[in-house]
Order: C-alpha cells, then sequence, then structure tokens
C-alpha cells in the first residue's frame, strides 16, 4: 500500500486525534519527514476537502501556495475519521489505545518509519493518561 503526502498527514492527525488531550502542533513536517511545502499543501488539500477543519494556512499575496501553518486547532472530521478508518482496517469500537498500537504496527509492516514513531510516541501518551 502506498502513501501518498496527504493520506500519510491524515494518518498523522488520526493518530494525534485519539489522545484525550491532542497537541495538534505536533503535526510538523519534520515529524512526517516531509518537505515544508508540500506538507502545507497536504493540510490544505485535507481542509479543502472536508476531512479536517481548523488549520490556520496563510497565502501571501499572489502565490496560489501557502506559506505559513498553524496546526494547533485542527480537528478531523466524520469524514475524516471514516476514511481513515476504512482504508487502514480499523474497528469503530477499539478504544484510542486499541487503535493506535494496531497503527503503529501496520505503519511498522509498510515501512512507514515516520509515522510509526509518530505512533509510538503517541501511544506513550495515550498510557500515561490510563495511568
Amino acid at each position: 500500500m502506498d502513501l501518498d503526502s496527504k493520506q500519510k498527514v491524515l494518518l498523522a492527525i488520526y493518530t494525534e486525534y485519539q489522545k484525550d488531550i491532542p497537541k495538534m502542533e505536533l503535526i510538523t513536517n519534520v515529524n512526517l519527514d516531509m518537505d515544508s511545502q508540500v506538507f502545507r499543501i497536504a493540510v490544505d488539500k485535507l481542509q479543502s476537502e472536508g476531512f479536517i477543519i481548523g488549520a490556520k494556512i496563510h497565502f501571501p499575496a499572489g502565490n496560489p501556495y501557502p506559506d505559513k501553518l498553524i496546526p494547533h486547532f485542527i480537528k478531523m472530521t466524520r469524514e475524516g475519521i471514516e476514511f481513515v478508518e476504512e482504508k487502514m482496517e480499523i474497528q469503530r469500537s477499539w478504544t484510542s489505545k486499541e487503535k493506535v498500537e494496531d497503527l503503529k504496527i501496520k505503519f511498522g509492516k509498510l515501512g512507514w518509519d515516520a509515522l510509526s514513531d509518530f505512533a509510538a510516541k503517541t501511544l506513550v501518551e495515550i498510557l500515561k493518561q490510563t495511568i
């Protein structure tokens, strides 16, 4: 299974979204091992297509590509959640911990190292919340 940049960003957002208190500012091009321009455009596309809301995106005058992004207020839409859960075969009834554990395993098997690392960090945070 291959991922485009947009799907990679959406999977990271979904993973972070599983925490009781998500920190969407952790969704960065650096954490996803992605070019910053590609990352900003992917977030803009996800918002335009209705998979997420709340991204603050700035477009400089006369430029069709964003130059700044503030991800702090990103939330997933129902459509975004359903897309990820269908694509990654995640059961809606699973707990957040189960969802992130499953994603971490799948990311690792597929060789998606940046997403696997991101899921591992998220899983640690979820486990801290349950103690």
